[in-house]
């Protein structure tokens, strides 16, 4: 359980640094780069509304996964087919986790979407009071893609963090307690 707490505590580490980056290093520098392609999340509960702002994926997701891949380099078998095939599958596995996180909220919504009708009002309520947007945007003013989730989604992609986390993130770092 240590380990999945230092999972945890790393990625909450690079959300903040992804976006300390994207603020004070790339905007100034590179705006369109910056702008390129960002995501944004809000999350709404009953007593506050939390926002992410958005932060370039360059910034939040391709720079760490470009420095995992240095990291799982096989330098000491660099001619071994099995070393890179096992590296390859390493790098896989994040992006693996998190693609299943976000199956899992769609999943999640979808289901709920579906019974919505069958399910007690007062249940419903309360599922609606709960809200997780996650937006896509190109260059600040194209958004192709905004997803928006209720309490079931919400949950579906916390089921899905917690594996991108013990699989994804813990397992390919090998991080001590394992």
């Amino acid at each position: 359980m240590r380990s999945f707490g230092t999972a945890t505590v790393a990625v909450l580490l690079w959300l903040a640094v992804a976006l300390a980056i994207d603020r004070w290093l790339l905007a100034p520098y590179c705006a369109t780069c910056a702008s390129a392609l960002a995501l944004e999340l809000k999350v709404r509960l009953p007593a506050a509304e939390l926002t992410y702002p958005p932060v370039s994926i360059l910034v939040l997701i391709v720079i760490p996964m470009l420095v995992l891949a240095l990291f799982l380099v096989p330098w000491r078998y660099l001619r071994s087919a099995s070393a890179w095939r096992e590296a390859f599958v390493h790098w896989c596995q994040p992006w693996f986790w998190l693609l299943v996180a976000v199956v899992l909220a769609v999943a999640g919504e979808s289901l709920y979407v579906a019974v919505k009708d069958q399910l007690p009002k007062a249940l419903t309520a309360v599922a609606d009071k709960f809200s997780l947007t996650a937006t896509l945007s190109v260059l600040k003013d194209y958004k192709p893609l905004s997803l928006t989730a209720s309490l079931s989604g919400i949950l579906g992609l916390a089921l899905g963090a917690c594996l991108f986390l013990a699989k994804g993130v813990k397992d390919v770092l090998k991080l001590p307690g394992t």
